[in-house]
Order: structure tokens, then sequence, then C-alpha cells
């Protein structure tokens, strides 16, 4: 085996390796980073990154991007909480609502890119806009704290001793993986981000596709916004606000390229902890939240590289 392939093969496996070293660096610096309460802790945090992250790995194989996610659940979570809180709506119909509003933003989005050929990043930061206005608009700025106890259930019930939030976090990955890897739609996700023409040219819709990864991606956003709302038990105005950044790199990160064709649901949920195990060592490490944010912006950009280097020894080999 020469360099190349041995260096292509640690890319292509990089998130399951860093994982596993930076786990060790951390046990061994903190005995209580392997304690059950930490580690649930630390799926607790990256559970809504992991949930966004699963459907911006659809949109990424297709050779797109998404960056309307992070305000989407804004606006879904103040769309259900308002129908609840002044219009007396059932519980259960307010959460279809919430997953409603995220499936009409992924129409949107869908649509725009799919059939009106328009680039990604402006339809989606154009759409991230809206979702942001809209937020601040339904809410007039205001937190709401009294939510119905149904909402709140979902992170503070648990089943063999782990939050229902993480039973349903890993539900969906689960679902997610096999639509990805075993069905005939996920094959040509691949296939249209890995060329689309040759795609089309085989009888492939093409439209549909890219439009299909949006839709899945905005119902995962309704799902992600009824979560987080229930696991901070409130809804805030700035809620998802700048978490897009962190989804593009835990995708990227565990593998999804950039570019398109390629990506695996296992590989982003390695990312996912990956990002998660690093900013619960830099909480535990005591490092300023300034810095934190340094160092996540460090871990885009090194994400956004081993990318771009992955690519190019794929080409070349």
């Amino acid at each position: 085996m020469n360099t190349k392939m041995i260096v292509r093969k640690i890319l292509q496996n990089g998130a399951y390796i860093l994982l596993f070293l930076t786990c060790i660096v951390l046990a061994c610096l903190d005995s209580n980073f392997l304690t059950m309460g930490n580690l649930i802790n630390v799926a607790l945090q990256s559970s809504i990154i992991g949930i966004l992250a699963l459907g911006m790995t659809f949109v990424i194989c297709t050779g797109n991007i998404d960056i309307s996610v992070g305000n989407g659940i804004g606006v879904c979570s103040a769309v259900g909480i308002a129908l609840v809180m002044f219009y007396g709506c059932p519980w259960w119909l307010s959460m279809l609502a919430m997953i409603g509003v995220g499936c009409l933003l992924g129409v949107v989005n869908g649509v725009c890119v799919a059939y009106m050929k328009i680039p990604s990043m402006l339809v989606t930061l154009a759409t991230q806009c809206i979702a942001a206005g809209l937020v601040l608009v339904i809410s007039q700025g205001k937190s709401w704290l009294d939510l119905p106890r149904q909402f709140t259930a979902i992170s503070k019930n648990k089943l063999l001793g782990i939050p229902w939030l993480l039973w349903i976090v890993l539900l969906l990955y689960a679902v997610c993986h096999f639509i990805l890897s075993c069905t005939v739609y996920g094959r040509k996700v691949l296939a249209v981000g890995g060329n689309p023409d040759s795609a089309k040219a085989s009888g492939i819709h093409t439209e549909r596709v890219v439009a299909g990864a949006y839709i899945l991606c905005g119902c995962v956003v309704g799902i992600a916004g009824i979560l987080q709302t229930g696991r901070l038990g409130a809804f805030y105005a700035s809620m998802g606000a700048g978490m897009e950044m962190n989804v593009i790199a835990a995708t990227v990160i565990g593998g999804t390229c950039m570019t398109g064709g390629r990506g695996t649901i296992v590989g982003t949920l390695a990312g996912v902890l990956l990002m998660g195990v690093i900013n619960n060592a830099l909480n535990l490490l005591g490092v300023d939240a300034n810095w934190q944010s340094v160092a996540r912006g460090i871990i885009i950009l090194i994400a956004v590289i081993i990318d771009a280097v992955r690519v190019r020894y794929e080409q070349e080999s």
C-alpha cells in the first residue's frame, strides 16, 4: 500500500480516528470524562446539532447547502409555541405545525434550488433571513417560559436511564441511515451529487431528488425545533441562530463531501460526536467562552481543508 493510499484511508476515516484519540486523551486528562453522567451530557449537548446534521447530509450529498437550518428551528418553535399559548391548540397539533413549518421551509428552498436553478447558498441565505425575521415578528423578541409539560417530558423522562430525547435521535439516525444506504432514493441522492448530468441522462429526475432532500431537511428542522424546545423547557427568540455552521462542520468532518456524491449517516454521527466531545473538553478544561468560539471557527476551517485535501487525493488516485 503506497503513501497516497494510506493518506486517503486516513482522510476517509478521519472522524472515527480523531474521535477515538480525543476520547483517550480526555479520559487521561479528566477522570470524570468517561462517567455515564458526562457521556449522556455530551450526547444531549450534541443532540440538536446531530439531528440537523441528518438533513444537512442529504442536502450536501446532492451538491448543495442549506444555511437556513439554524433560524429554521427558531421559526418552527415560535409558530408551535404561539399556537399553544395564545390560540389554545392541543400540544400534538402544535408539534405537527412545527414539522409542517419546517417542511414548508424545505419546499421553498427545494423549489428555488432544484427547479428555478438559483444557487443554494443565495436561496438559503434569503430563507435564513426570512426565518430570523418571522421569529421576531411572532415572538416580539420575547421569551416564553411556561410551556406544556408534553414538551418538557421529552428531555425529563427516561428509558433505561437514558432521556427520551436521545432515543428519538437514535431512531432518526437509524431511519436516515436506511434511507441513504438501503433505498433507491438514497442511491439517487449520491448519484445526483456525484454527477448530475450523468444522473439525468440515466433517467433520474434530478430536480425531484434535490427538492426531496430539502424537504427532508426541513422536516428534520421541524423535529429539531420540537426537541430543542423540550430540552430547554422554554422558547427564546435567539433559538437556533448560528447553529448552521456547527452543523455543516460536523457533517463535513464526518466524511460528507462538500461537492456532493459521497456521505454516510454513520460518518455524520461520528462527526457530530467529535464536535460534542471537543466542546465538552473545552468546558471541562475551563476554556473561556470567547476562546471556545475561536476554537469552533478553527474546527470549521480544518473541516473544509480536510474535505478539499480528501477530494484532491481521490481525484489523483
